[in-house]
């Protein structure tokens, strides 16, 4: 039997002793919205039994997560059957059943000594061992669980009276019904049903151990604790009390990375992509400052701040800058018991902001007392530049007609170097929306691309590529060599405010895709000068006395002409990669024009002339050159003598590279203005003359060798005179064809000196060797000047006749019967006659 005695030296010790906190953790709040905040929750059927006898405590029982009480976390507690919880410390096993005044500190006769104890309803129940009446579960996901312990109609403990089962010493009529709801975010909440006399004095009609009623409230400590009410009705049915931790206004926030170390109260903010979401921890601090308010709970407003405009006072207090003024985001974030002092907050910006600071405003509603700026400030860039390209109208105009991606050395859209071109990009978020806020502009890599247009060196890509709106459009890039490249835009600036704390070039530079761009042509070539040709006179070097050629002989080169063709850009540099597989130039695309100045008729015979070699150098250039075996000639006139004349010719070279007009808006290349060498020079005279070669009869003694002149002539205008500045024309003995043997001369009795002929001053004599005594008579001669040859020659005597070989001297032909100058001079040679047939006039005879 519980004795009364007790009692009564309980309740003196409270009215002695018993006193208001001095600090407290807790406040309650019983108020209608809480209880419409906060119903009963129903565990008579689910939750666990936690069967016990009079004035018993359990063991430990888990809360299924970390609940923070007070400064301490704890996982688990213990069931008292007299209405309390506890969580450790003092008291934490106290079975006694006479309530008292709080604080508990074992003070008093018989008053425990409790801390980290919940008193819902203190006072002296009886659940002598049954199952059901008191019952506990853990419900719900983190971080949003809930414990639950109800007491369920338990009866009060009585010693007697009507309204007393004395054999279990409980009430018959007076039961408790209560639970308590410990949640992990930080509070708990006492929530009562039916309570006899509302934690006030009970009914009458039975012996009560505490006829007064109980004690409800709280204690952490016996300087933390609130005591709610003693032993008054202050529970009626249906009451609710949540219990959240009295909010103390910290000193201050702070916000940086989540990844910065615990108890931090400073960090930094790396740079951030725009369109993705990121966290950052917000932190409280305490009045001085100086520490982390591990104890704050409350609502705050956290916003981002565009932070570009540093121009107004920055405010010692807050940290804060008065031209701070524009919220990019804006969230408020609940601070709990369990965040201790820190919570995570979760912003998605989807601009970019090349400056932004957090500001933290509490209360979060209403008129803020406490304002902060976080201490570091940050970027939000863009997540890359997309849509990157580079393309064209055509070869020579920019525009979005073409793409520009052609790596491969043959074919494909080309463009020409330094002709304009654009290139495009966007700066875009996370989600590929424009960040119109980037207005920078990036640096252009060039590097080496795979492909067989991609060159090892670089020429100068030039390119504005400022943003407009997050919107890169140049249409005045251009390359200035040949080939094809990668290109990369890097943008490391626009995050500057982060380059100093510890972000990495992953974070803060903006890319773009590595593109290829190409291929690139040359815009055009120039063919200069390399060597100044020189023409031969005659035709011949081993004369040394030239001075003209004739009408119809052919001409070539003692100093073959040669030039250099650059493959040159649109700015008129040369472009070095124009070579290897990018070299295009052939013979096929050489023009030659021979053009002559003086006379412009009878005209140029450029049949001989070949198409000129080309040599690449390797390195944008080559070489153009005349063949050394190239030959020209005046036209002669079968009909008509020319009189003589000065020469004066020019050679023009062009060239074009037509590999490319395959492809629509592609073209040819080719030279802007062709190369001319005008008025090439002869190395011995300019002059050209009509010839003609003349043979004359020859009569004398078998027994003697005969002489047979012969004579060039030229045409002077009028007449066909002498050419005495023939010294270079040479006759081979095997052009002249002999026949017709007359009496008693037959073939090779009589034949040619080996020795060729060569002419002096326009004459020069063939010697026949004498036939000998009684092989008198004649023969016809002629010599073959033409391109073939007809009948046979004897050289020496006493041989056989051979064929007579052709002179190809067609300019040295005469015009002997018939109308042209096309026919083979001839005459008669006659042995044993010593006097010409023919009486000249004027002649003595």
């Amino acid at each position: 039997m519980k004795s009364l005695a007790g009692w009564f030296l309980a309740l003196l010790a409270c009215l002695l002793a018993c006193q208001g906190a001095q600090a407290q953790t807790y406040t309650a709040d019983s108020s209608a919205a809480v209880q419409l905040a906060y119903p009963w929750i129903d565990i008579s059927t689910t939750g666990t039994t936690e069967d016990l006898h009079d004035d018993e405590v359990s063991a430990d029982i888990s809360l299924g997560f970390s609940f923070t009480y007070g400064a301490s976390t704890y996982t688990a507690l213990r069931i008292s059957s007299n209405g309390m919880l506890f969580f450790g410390g003092d008291g934490q096993t106290s079975t006694q059943y006479r309530n008292s005044a709080l604080p508990l500190n074992g003070g008093s006769s018989g008053e425990p000594n409790i801390d980290a104890a919940m008193l819902p309803l203190w006072d002296d129940l009886q659940p002598n061992n049954v199952a059901n009446y008191i019952r506990y579960r853990s419900m719900g996901t983190a971080p949003n669980r809930v414990f639950v312990v109800s007491w369920l109609a338990v009866p009060y403990y009585c010693s007697g009276g009507s309204k007393c089962n004395t054999s279990v010493v409980q009430t018959t009529t007076m039961f408790a019904t209560f639970q308590v709801q410990i949640y992990e975010q930080g509070q708990f909440v006492y929530r009562y049903g039916t309570i006899d006399g509302s934690g006030g004095a009970h009914s009458s009609g039975a012996t009560q151990s505490n006829p007064a009623g109980a004690s409800v409230g709280y204690e952490l400590n016996n300087s933390d604790y609130v005591q709610y009410s003693f032993q008054t009705a202050s529970v009626t049915n249906n009451t609710t009390i949540l219990w959240t931790r009295r909010v103390t206004a910290p000193g201050g926030f702070n916000a940086f990375d989540t990844s910065t170390a615990a108890g931090s109260i400073t960090g930094n903010i790396h740079t951030k992509v725009a369109g993705s979401a990121f966290n950052l921890a917000v932190v409280a601090l305490n009045t001085a400052k100086t520490a982390v308010a591990t104890t704050f709970t409350g609502d705050v407003k956290v916003e981002l701040l565009n932070a570009s405009d540093n121009s107004g006072a920055l405010n010692a207090s807050t940290g804060c800058r008065s031209t701070w003024t524009t919220a990019l985001q804006t969230l408020t974030t609940t601070f709990a018991t369990t965040d201790l002092g820190r919570d995570t907050v979760s912003f998605t910006e989807p601009n970019a902001w090349r400056d932004v600071r957090v500001r933290m405003s509490y209360p979060a509603t209403g008129t803020a007392t406490v304002v902060a700026c976080s201490t570091d400030d940050f970027a939000i860039r863009p997540s890359s530049f997309a849509s990157f390209s580079a393309t064209d109208t055509d070869w020579a105009t920019a525009g979005t007609g073409r793409t520009l991606a052609n790596a491969t050395a043959i074919g494909g859209n080309v463009h020409k170097a330094g002709q304009p071109f654009t290139i495009r990009a966007t700066a875009v978020n996370a989600a590929s929306a424009t960040t119109t806020n980037y207005t920078l502009a990036p640096t252009a890599t060039v590097t080496a691309c795979a492909g067989t247009a991609c060159t090892g060196s670089f020429g100068t890509l030039t390119v504005s590529l400022t943003a407009a709106a997050g919107v890169i459009n140049n249409t005045t890039a251009s390359y200035s060599e040949v080939g094809a490249f990668s290109l990369q835009l890097v943008d490391s600036s626009f995050a500057s405010v982060d380059g100093a704390d510890g972000s990495t070039a992953a974070e803060l530079n903006i890319t773009s895709p590595v593109i290829t761009v190409g291929r690139f042509v040359p815009d055009h070539f120039d063919v200069t000068t390399l060597v100044t040709p020189v023409l031969k006179t005659f035709n011949t070097t081993a004369c040394s006395t030239r001075s003209f050629t004739y009408v119809g002989q052919p001409f070539g080169y003692i100093t073959a002409a040669q030039a250099t063709v650059l493959a040159r850009n649109a700015a008129g540099t040369t472009t070095a990669n124009y070579s290897g597989a990018m070299w295009k130039l052939a013979t096929a695309g050489i023009s030659q024009t021979y053009s002559p100045l003086s006379p412009t008729s009878p005209g140029l015979d450029v049949s001989g002339a070949t198409t000129p070699s080309l040599t690449s150098n390797s390195n944008g250039t080559g070489v153009l050159a005349t063949s050394s075996s190239d030959l020209l000639k005046f036209t002669r006139s079968a009909s008509t003598p020319l009189a003589p004349f000065s020469a004066a010719i020019s050679l023009t070279w062009g060239v074009s590279d037509t590999s490319e007009n395959a492809v629509t808006g592609n073209g040819n290349i080719a030279t802007t203005t062709p190369l001319t060498f005008s008025s090439i020079a002869f190395d011995s005279g300019t002059a050209f003359r009509y010839g003609i070669l003349k043979l004359a009869s020859a009569y004398g003694s078998e027994l003697t060798n005969l002489p047979v002149a012969v004579e060039a002539q030229y045409w002077d205008g009028a007449r066909f005179a002498t050419n005495t500045s023939d010294q270079c024309t040479s006759l081979p003995t095997g052009i002249m064809a002999m026949g017709n043997y007359q009496r008693n001369l037959v073939a090779c009795e009589t034949g040619l000196a080996t020795a060729t002929l060569k002419l002096s001053s326009g004459r020069g004599y063939f010697t026949l060797i004498k036939p000998g005594a009684g092989n008198s008579g004649s023969m016809d001669i002629n010599l073959q000047l033409g391109a073939s040859a007809t009948g046979s020659t004897c050289v020496g005597t006493g041989g056989s006749a051979t064929a007579a070989s052709a002179g190809s001297l067609t300019w040295l032909q005469g015009k002997w019967s018939g109308s042209n100058y096309d026919q083979n001079p001839s005459a008669r040679a006659s042995f044993g006659q010593y006097k010409s047939p023919l009486i000249y006039l004027r002649e003595s005879f």
